[in-house]
């Protein structure tokens, strides 16, 4: 239902083998799924949101937000102080993600670092770290 921000299947076979282990959040309605939210310990004060996705035809309804809340709720009762996530660099203009960003901005993320792979130049990262 993604193909836009989840086309490789290389990278959604890594997010599905992560499901069966990581702390998982379903955001549903009346029995129908609307949205995932997989989160990774990363340390003891900090997490990150490893993989979401929210049902395109539910975007802006308040499903994203729902999960991102339930995960800090979940997390601050560990004793994490900082999550944070990874996504497409703002430098590649492919307006899906501009989406992403601006979700993860509004959610009060703050853009923190940069990450180029020599293996994928094309797909440079950017971190947004939120503190809780």
């Amino acid at each position: 239902m993604l193909p836009e921000w989840f086309g490789k299947a290389d990278s959604n076979a890594k997010y599905a083998l992560q499901a069966e282990s990581l702390d998982g959040y379903l955001a549903e309605s009346e029995g129908v799924g609307g949205g995932l939210l997989l989160l990774k310990q990363a340390s003891a004060v900090s997490a990150e949101i490893y993989w979401m996705a929210v049902d395109p035809t539910r975007h802006r309804s308040g499903i994203g937000r729902a999960l991102i809340a339930t995960a800090c709720e979940a997390s601050r009762k560990r004793g994490v102080k900082y999550l944070f996530v990874a996504t497409l660099h703002p430098s590649v203009s492919y307006e899906p993600y501009q989406r992403t960003r601006r979700f993860y901005e509004a959610m009060g993320f703050v853009y923190v670092l940069e990450e180029q792979f020599p293996a994928d130049p094309e797909s440079p990262l950017a971190y947004y770290l939120k503190q809780m």
